[in-house]
């Protein structure tokens, strides 16, 4: 029987599902519990958003009774074994039967509890089921010190960091990548943003300053500049001189897609939430030997350094903005191949997929190389 069971909204398709937890993992190795199936996934994220409450209701309730069978599974099968939850396990409300089933489980097994994002300011959990997570876990698992001071300091001792990172583009070798990008950087630079829909909101309101980059790139240097939006929905946006391309997300094609650009972008606005968030994007994008420009908010200012990219700050109207960055990369290729290069040794340094991957051996069975 196996000894480590995993809870996910999709082990495959959930960005923060993949490359938190189940990225790490072989079939052999875990069981793993998608609380929505593929197709239940895929339905919910590209039309039944916009259903109503009936939708909201039905979706729900798939929760309840899905996760419901997988924690009775493993109360009757698990002894000895580690049960990592991510996020909320039940989005909103945990039920009393879920929680019971969780105790008992932590009788006999390692609870190990992760989530990568301000939970409770999108209130995808309640403070009341925050609180029984953090008190039946063993271990909690974040990604930022932001994220650790939400967890009461009654539990603070629980609590170990680990920045989400991706280890599917390690298969390139950096200079051929270079080269490559090189050879279309001296006619286009392409800009990518991948992400799920909910973050179009934050990549609209850089368009018009991007357009402005692309002008001024176009009058400066005759280089076309472009757009990529790797996404499940596409971002509706009026353009001038930028070129926008919309491409639906799939994970071979946002790789091949982050490959074949340039420069990796990042906006945020700075709220109560996206100070939660994970830079999982630019760690992305630094995996594969790409600067950044991103957003001064959360736990992006602890990513990028003047060695790998800018970072923007739209508070103060101080310092680089996207239209400077973007030029400033686009217009050097000595300095945008070594900006480059420090991107990938960076995230060799401080993001590595076999150190996540030892973190979770050590965290699943105690033992190191």
């Amino acid at each position: 029987m196996k000894k480590i069971s995993i809870y996910v909204e999709n082990a495959r398709l959930t960005p923060s599902s993949y490359y938190r937890l189940t990225q790490y993992f072989q079939p052999s190795e875990a069981r793993f519990h998608s609380a929505l199936p593929d197709g239940i996934y895929h339905w919910w994220h590209n039309y039944g958003k916009t259903g109503g409450i009936a939708y909201s209701i039905f979706l729900y309730m798939f929760y309840v009774f899905r996760t419901l069978a997988f924690l009775v599974e493993d109360c009757l099968s698990m002894k000895g074994g580690t049960v990592i939850l991510a996020r909320a396990i039940v989005p909103r409300r945990l039920p009393a039967l879920h929680k019971c089933l969780i105790r008992k489980l932590a009788k006999r097994n390692k609870i190990v509890w992760d989530f990568d994002d301000n939970i409770l300011a999108n209130k995808r959990i309640s403070p009341t089921d925050f609180h029984f997570l953090s008190r039946y876990s063993d271990s909690i698992v974040v990604t930022s010190d932001f994220l650790k001071s939400l967890i009461d300091p009654t539990f603070a001792g629980k609590v170990k960091i680990l920045p989400t990172t991706d280890g599917d583009l390690l298969g390139y070798d950096t200079e051929a990548l270079l080269s490559q990008r090189l050879l279309l950087y001296a006619r286009e630079v392409r800009l990518i943003w991948v992400g799920t829909s909910i973050g179009l909101e934050y990549i609209l309101p850089t368009v018009p300053l991007l357009d402005e980059a692309a002008r001024a790139l176009k009058e400066q240097n005759g280089k076309k500049l472009s757009l990529h939006i790797v996404c499940n929905k596409p971002l509706v946006a009026q353009t001038s001189c930028l070129e926008l391309v919309n491409i639906c997300w799939e994970r071979e094609i946002a790789k091949s897609e982050i490959a074949h650009s340039h420069i990796g972008l990042m906006p945020l606005p700075d709220t109560e939430f996206t100070r939660g968030k994970g830079g999982f994007k630019l760690i992305q994008y630094m995996s594969s030997a790409m600067p950044v420009v991103a957003s001064a908010v959360g736990f992006n200012k602890q990513i990028v350094t003047n060695e790998v990219g800018f970072l923007v700050d739209n508070s103060n109207g101080e310092g680089e903005n996207w239209q400077s960055a973007i030029l400033k990369l686009a217009s050097d290729s000595d300095y945008y191949i070594s900006l480059s290069r420090n991107a990938r040794k960076r995230y060799d340094a401080c993001f590595s997929f076999n150190v996540n991957k030892q973190f979770w051996k050590e965290m699943t069975t105690g033992k190191t190389n």
